[in-house]
C-alpha cells in the first residue's frame, strides 16, 4: 500500500452487549476466541502492516465484560451510551460518536474502517486488499460482498405460507457488512456506511462471509475455522502438517551439562526412531537473575541452590554443539536446539539449523520472538501456562516480523503434568484460530497421552528422554528410558496409521469374512413352480454369498419361476419376470 499523507484510521469494533437471537453473542467463541476478540485482532493485525499511524483500534459497547475481552485482546474502549445500545439505534449512531470520542481525545482519523465482530472468520488479508482499493477510490467506500444465488432461486412467502416469486433483479452479490472502509467526513456528512451508485464492493469468498445472526451460524464457524487448511512448515528434509508426525526426542538437560552423556542421548533417540533430537542452548547469566529461586518439581528433583546455579551445571561449552549436530546428522535425526538469549540463537543460526524450538517460558517475551522471527527459520512454539489472548500476541507478532513459517505445541507446563490437566482438544482449537500446524509437547507420566494426540491430528509429538530416570537431574523423572521411548514412537505411527480417511468402506481382508459372516437368502422349504411367495418361505442364513437378507422385502409376492429346493440359496431368476 502506498505511503498514506492523510490522518490515522480509525479501526472500530462495535460490540453491544444486547443481541435478540444469541445471548451475550459478542462473547461466544469461535475457534477458542471471542466473537470481539476475532474482530480486535482483526484490526490489529491490519493496522501493523500499514504505514503512517499510529492507527487506532477501538471497540464500542455498553457492556462492561466485552469491554474488558476487547481490551484483552488489545483495543482501547469507547463506552457507548445506553440510548446508542438499543434495537433502534444505527450503526452510525454508534459510528459518529466513536468519532466524536476520539477528536475529543486530540486525534483525528481520516479513514473509518468499521469491523463487525459477528464475521469472525475475516480474513486481516481481506481487509488489507479493501483498503488497497479505498487509497485508489478517489473518496469512495468500499464493503465487503459475497458472491450468492442467483434471485432467481429465491422465493417470497405470503401471510398463508404460498411462496411467490420475488421482483425481478439481476442482483448476485450480498451485502455481508463484514467490513465497511469510508471517509469519516462523509460519514458524518450522510449519515451512512455505503452509498448505492459510489461504494465499492469487495468480494470476499463464502467461507469467510459467515455472519453470526442466528445459533446455528456459530456452529458453521467453527466448522468452517476448524476445516481450513493450515501452512505446512518445512524443517529439514520434513513437512511438519503434511505426511506423517513428527517425533522429537527431548534430550534438553538430561546430559546434566556433560558432553558425552549428550551423545548418548543422540543415539537413543536414534535407536528409539526419533525424527529429532532437540537440547536446550543457554547463556545462565543471560536468562536467570542472581537467586532466582528454583521450581518445586526441581528442588524435589534434589537440586540445589538457585535457578542461575543450577544452569551453569547443566549449561554446555559453545564447541558442543557442532560436535552435537554432526552426530545427530550422522544417526539421521534433525537437529534441534532451543536458545533461550541472543547469543545462543546466533550460535544456533550459525549452525544452519533448520528449525528454531521456543519453550513456553519464551511466549510472553515478544521482543526476543520478534528477534528470533527475523532470522527467517522456522519456528516451533511451545504454549504452556498461556490463555489464548497470550498464544494469539506471540503468533501476531512472529507473522508482523515477517515470518510466516510457524508451527505451535500445546503444553501444560508441570513435571510432571496431571492426565486430566491435558486438554488435548486445545490442538485442533489452536490450529482453527491461527491456521498453523499444532503438536503436543508432553510431561505427562507414560506414553498414553501422545497417542491420544495423534490419534486427535497433531502434527509434532515432542517428550522428554533420559537413559535413566533415577538420574540426578531436573528432568529426568518426567523422561522416558529407550526402550519406553521406542515403544511410544511405534504406538504413534500405530495411531496415525489408524486415523485413515474418515470414508466408511471396507477394507480388502474383510471382504473374505463377510462371506462367512453375513448371510444370504435361502428357501426355507421346497416349493414348485408358480408358487406366490410369503415371507414364511424365506431365511437369511450363512453363508453371505447370494442375496442380502436386505432385498427380503422385494421377493415377498413374486411367482416362482422353477422349482425350488429347501436349503438352496435364492437367486434372481427363481422368479417370474415382472412379477
Amino acid at each position: 500500500m502506498a505511503a498514506r499523507s492523510r490522518g490515522p484510521i480509525l479501526f472500530l469494533v462495535p460490540a453491544r452487549g444486547g443481541s435478540r437471537r444469541i445471548p451475550r453473542k459478542n462473547l461466544r467463541e469461535v475457534a477458542g476466541i471471542p466473537l470481539v476478540g476475532h474482530a480486535v485482532r482483526t484490526a490489529r493485525l491490519t493496522a501493523g502492516q500499514l504505514p503512517g499511524g499510529p492507527h487506532i483500534v477501538a471497540c464500542s459497547t455498553d457492556d462492561a465484560e466485552i469491554a474488558a475481552a476487547a481490551r484483552a485482546w488489545g483495543a482501547e474502549i469507547i463506552d457507548r451510551p445506553a440510548h446508542l445500545a438499543t434495537d433502534k439505534a444505527t450503526s452510525v449512531d454508534a459510528v459518529i460518536h466513536a468519532l466524536d470520542a476520539v477528536e475529543a481525545s486530540g486525534r483525528r482519523p481520516s479513514a473509518l474502517v468499521l469491523l463487525q465482530p459477528t464475521s469472525p472468520l475475516t480474513e486481516p488479508s481481506d481487509v488489507v486488499v479493501a483498503l488497497e482499493l479505498f487509497e485508489g477510490a478517489a473518496g469512495r467506500g468500499v464493503v465487503s460482498v459475497m458472491r450468492t444465488h442467483p434471485v432467481a432461486w429465491h422465493r417470497a412467502r405470503d401471510l398463508e405460507g404460498v411462496l411467490r416469486d420475488p421482483p425481478p433483479s439481476d442482483a448476485q452479490l450480498l451485502l455481508t457488512g463484514a467490513f465497511y472502509i469510508c471517509v469519516t467526513d462523509a460519514v458524518r456528512q450522510t449519515r451512512s456506511l455505503a452509498h448505492p451508485g459510489a461504494t465499492l464492493g469487495l468480494e470476499v469468498p463464502a467461507d469467510r462471509s459467515v455472519d453470526i445472526d442466528e445459533p446455528s451460524d456459530l456452529i458453521s464457524a467453527e466448522q468452517l475455522a476448524m476445516a481450513r487448511p493450515v501452512t505446512p512448515v518445512p524443517v529439514g528434509d520434513r513437512v511438519i502438517g503434511q505426511g506423517p508426525v513428527f517425533v522429537i526426542a527431548e534430550a534438553g538437560v538430561n546430559h546434566n551439562g556433560d558432553e558425552q552423556l549428550a551423545h548418548r542421548l543422540i543415539d537413543a533417540a536414534a535407536g528409539a526412531q526419533a525424527d529429532a533430537v532437540k537440547f536446550q542452548t543457554f547463556d545462565p547469566v543471560s536468562l536467570a537473575a542472581t537467586a532466582a529461586p528454583l521450581a518445586d518439581y526441581q528442588r524435589a528433583a534434589g537440586e540445589t541452590g538457585d535457578q542461575r546455579q543450577m544452569l551453569a551445571r547443566l549449561a554446555l561449552p559453545d564447541d558442543a554443539w557442532p560436535r552435537l549436530q554432526a552426530h545427530a546428522h550422522e544417526r539421521e535425526l534433525a537437529f534441534l536446539s532451543t536458545p533461550f538469549d541472543d547469543a545462543s540463537a546466533r550460535l544456533l543460526d550459525g549452525l544452519g539449523v533448520p528449525a528454531f524450538k521456543v519453550g513456553s517460558g519464551e511466549l510472553t517475551n515478544i521482543p526476543f520472538l520478534v528477534r528470533l522471527a527475523r532470522y527467517g527459520r522456522p519456528m516451533l512454539v511451545s504454549t504452556g501456562m498461556a490463555d489464548m489472548v497470550e498464544v494469539a500476541a506471540a503468533v501476531d507478532a512472529i507473522r508482523l516480523a515477517g515470518n510466516l513459517r510457524l508451527a505451535l505445541f500445546h503444553c501444560v507446563s508441570a513435571y510432571p503434568a496431571r492426565v486430566e490437566y491435558a486438554n488435548l482438544r486445545a490442538i485442533a482449537t489452536m490450529r482453527a484460530a491461527f491456521g498453523v500446524p499444532t503438536g503436543w509437547s508432553d510431561h505427562t507420566p507414560g506414553t498414553e497421552l501422545p497417542i491420544a494426540a495423534a490419534a486427535l491430528g497433531a502434527s509434532m509429538i515432542e517428550k522428554h528422554v533420559t537413559l535413566d530416570r533415577t538420574m540426578p537431574g531436573p528432568d529426568h523423572a518426567a523422561s522416558l528410558e529407550p526402550d519406553e521411548f521406542g515403544a511410544l514412537v511405534a504406538a504413534v505411527r500405530a495411531s496415525e496409521a489408524a486415523i485413515g480417511s474418515g470414508r466408511k468402506v471396507p477394507v480388502d481382508s474383510e471382504r473374505p469374512i463377510a462371506r462367512v459372516a453375513r448371510r444370504s437368502l435361502h428357501w426355507r422349504r421346497s416349493l414348485p413352480r408358480g408358487h406366490a411367495v410369503i415371507e414364511d418361505d424365506l431365511i437369511a442364513l450363512r453363508p453371505g454369498i447370494g442375496l442380502s437378507p436386505a432385498r427380503l422385502r422385494e421377493f415377498v409376492g413374486r411367482t416362482t419361476a422353477r422349482a425350488v429346493e429347501a436349503g438352496t440359496t435364492v437367486a434372481d431368476e427363481d422368479f417370474e419376470a415382472g412379477a
